[in-house]
């Protein structure tokens, strides 16, 4: 098949995953709760803290918002523009589609011992999924 023929489609699904763990890299946040309006699916695709929409065309375009909740004591707007180069530089990196926007909605401030917590939460999670059970007989 020579070059250009055909379509490349990439999941929504996929699209939220590559956001999730972008965000999970960078340090004092947490990925906090949507709008109503989302949650009823109206027109994006949500995911935990995040809703995706992509624009499709010759180079289709994403467009995000981060629902996030900000460490106690670091700077506001400096964590919303890391979440929001880091998004932008990950997702065009791997899709190859053009990041139009990457809107962050900081819904609240969180303590280290919350962050803490949920990061052994995290942990104890993908220690289960990748401990996995064997059967004999």
């Amino acid at each position: 098949m020579e070059k250009g023929e055909g379509t490349i489609h990439i999941s929504e699904d996929v699209i939220v995953e590559l956001t999730r763990k972008t965000v999970a890299t960078i340090p004092g946040i947490i990925l906090g709760g949507t709008s109503i309006a989302s949650k009823l699916g109206i027109g994006k695709k949500i995911g935990d803290g995040l809703r995706i929409t992509v624009d499709d065309g010759k180079v289709p375009a994403i467009s995000i918002d981060t629902y996030i909740s900000v460490q106690y004591g670091l700077r506001i707007p400096d964590v919303a523009w890391d979440v929001q180069e880091k998004i932008k530089e990950k997702l065009e990196a791997f899709t190859g589609y053009s990041v139009k926007a990457v809107n962050v909605n900081v819904q609240g401030i969180h303590f280290a011992d919350k962050l803490e917590k949920a990061s052994e939460k995290t942990e104890e999670a993908e220690q289960s999924v990748s401990s996995g059970s064997t059967f004999t007989d």
